[in-house]
């Protein structure tokens, strides 16, 4: 059944149509340019409203017809042809290519998919899985973890806090499970979010884990040199491959702790969702490969070689 819907969207009917296309007569005049809402990033040009509405009569009308030649629609079904269409209308309507698709569909991932993206999560004050443990916030968990994880004893950040220590165990329980319950990821993703953004809190920002000057040049340099960055996430993940501790190599080599790397991470790929690029992604993707495949080589070599190096074929 999805079949013909594909074929459909992509221009390619069933029924062959013989007759010429005309030609036009002049050349057809430029689009004019688009802008696009900074929070739904709906083309202005158009209401909301009136996008849903054209998604849904195209929708309905298919799911009307199928019903009608006797298939069986079900729930996946109509998730997808909505989907489908929603991405035709969209694209159409806004004459953009799919990075400002995915950059919509970041945007407005809640309300289509029931699910939240980083850099786009919509707080709903309401929401039982935000609310405090033990008076700690989703965003003081967030910063008692950036502290625990920078090598912090969770004592003293429990003291800061005001909270006896065995207090620890219970927020490190429920507040994962509560990510773990939680369908639309809100927990998830803005834990996310707030790890990206390391701030400084108030009861905490006094504990510091010791950095030297070096360690905090190459932190700088890690925040604002994605290169830099996309090189140690490679080596990481070869190192983890070479049984190393990843990020306790980089720890060792460079002094930046697993707290600091993960929140720069979180940095990055938030900006990446908020500004969408497939050609910028695919670059940083292959650059990280190859520099993953240069310190498999220096790893390997290190613990004396790979097992087949020597093996002739």
């Amino acid at each position: 059944m999805l079949g013909k819907l594909f074929n459909q969207l992509l221009g390619k009917e069933e029924e062959t149509n013989n007759t010429p296309a005309p030609k036009p007569e002049q050349a057809q005049p430029q689009p004019q340019p688009i802008s696009f809402d900074p929070e739904t990033q709906h083309g202005t040009h158009y209401s909301v409203d009136d996008f849903d509405a054209e998604v849904a009569r195209l929708s309905e009308d298919w799911i009307a017809q199928e019903i009608a030649d006797g298939e069986t629609v079900s729930e996946d079904d109509k998730r997808n042809i909505y989907y489908n269409y929603r991405q035709q209308v969209y694209l159409d309507w806004n004459n953009r290519d799919m990075d400002q698709y995915v950059r919509f569909e970041h945007a407005n991932s809640l309300k289509y998919l029931g699910v939240q993206t980083s850099g786009f999560v919509k707080v709903d004050d309401d929401n039982p899985f935000l609310a405090p443990v033990h008076g700690i916030s989703l965003k003081d968990y967030t910063a008692m973890c950036l502290k625990i994880s920078s090598g912090v004893d969770h004592t003293r950040v429990c003291q800061a806090m005001g909270l006896e220590a065995v207090i620890w165990d219970e927020l490190n329980t429920i507040w994962p499970q509560r990510m773990a319950e939680d369908t639309s990821f809100t927990v998830t993703t803005l834990f996310g979010q707030y790890y990206a953004e390391n701030e400084a809190h108030p009861k905490l920002q006094h504990l510091q884990a010791e950095l030297s000057a070096d360690a905090a040049a190459n932190l700088e340099r890690l925040k604002t040199d994605r290169y830099f960055y996309e090189e140690l996430a490679g080596a990481r993940q070869a190192a983890y491959e070479y049984g190393l501790d990843g990020a306790q190599w980089i720890l060792e080599t460079y002094g930046i702790n697993l707290a600091d790397f993960q929140s720069v991470a979180m940095q990055y790929m938030t900006e990446q969702n908020q500004r969408w690029n497939s050609q910028e992604i695919l670059h940083y993707t292959q650059f990280q490969e190859q520099k993953q495949k240069e310190y498999a080589k220096k790893f390997a070599a290190e613990q004396g070689g790979n097992v087949a190096d020597d093996i002739e074929f």
